[in-house]
């Protein structure tokens, strides 16, 4: 009998670590395959007219890439936006965004995270978390004097945004959740097609729901109707996570990559008026 107990524990434990070895492979195996991409493309800001500058962000060991353009110096009130864009994209995709920002006086700094673009690999969740501090650092260093800074998150960029946000010093004024998927583990399952027996053995690194239950700066959530990427009962979650203060953008037929292809300023208008909102005051 006692055998029999011992042979059916060992047996347990087995395959409780082949399932905890699998999780793992399977969560690396996610994890670098959303986080990385290919090199930057040629677009730079100077294709919409824009003067603009390419810093490196330090973040660690490694360099990132980025682009900053600065409103005109007589814009009132003066505010920056830094974007943390989605996945699979890299800060060539987002020029046309920085022009229509330029256009209503709001600066703004997107960057390619760790593994992304032109930065330096590797791309991990620790990586992204010491690169979104590293970001806001730099913009607040180089803009705060003058300007008010917030921040904005793009589907996979709000897992960076939310994850870190607490340890941005001073706080920005106001931040903006774009398109948002409401955790991991749920988008892994709606996107990627992983059973969701599978993904809840998996540690939800990234949860946006829990992540924006904390004290923050005046929140907007963005989210559209016609999202089948991460679809709009994600952003209600997450809306309804966040304590106030707080506002709801519904957009209305715009498909997920809509913030940053094609006609855009559908997608911005609820955005910019929101920043300038916040930063007028």
């Amino acid at each position: 009998m006692r055998r029999a107990i011992r042979k059916a524990a060992i047996v347990t434990v087995a395959f409780a670590l082949l399932i905890l070895a699998l999780s793992l492979l399977l969560l690396d195996h996610l994890e670098r395959a959303m986080i990385s991409t290919g090199p930057n493309g040629v677009e730079t800001p100077a294709a919409v007219g824009l003067a603009y500058e390419h810093p490196k962000i330090a973040s660690g060991s490694r360099l990132l890439d980025a682009y900053l353009v600065e409103a005109p110096s007589t814009c009132q009130p003066r505010a920056v936006l830094l974007i943390f864009h989605g996945v699979g994209e890299t800060i060539s995709q987002w020029v046309s965004v920085q022009r229509l920002l330029y256009d209503h006086c709001i600066s703004s700094v997107v960057f390619d995270y760790s593994g992304n673009g032109d930065s330096s690999p590797p791309g991990t969740v620790r990586n992204l978390h010491q690169d979104a501090v590293a970001a806001y650092a730099l913009v607040h260093a180089r803009f705060a004097a003058a300007n008010r800074v917030c921040t904005l998150g793009f589907s996979m960029g709000n897992a960076v945004l939310l994850d870190a946000y607490t340890e941005f010093h001073p706080a920005p004024a106001c931040m903006i959740v774009g398109s948002a998927f409401s955790s991991a583990r749920e988008g892994a399952v709606h996107s990627w097609g992983i059973p969701e027996w599978m993904a809840r053995a998996l540690p939800d690194r990234w949860d946006n729901v829990a992540a924006v239950s904390h004290s923050h700066p005046p929140l907007l959530v963005v989210h559209s109707d016609a999202d089948h990427s991460n679809p709009f009962w994600m952003g209600e979650r997450i809306y309804r996570a966040a304590p106030e203060p707080k506002q709801f953008a519904v957009l209305h037929d715009l498909r997920h990559d809509a913030a940053y292809k094609g006609p855009i300023e559908q997608w911005w208008a609820p955005v910019i008026t929101f920043i300038q909102d916040r930063t007028a005051r």
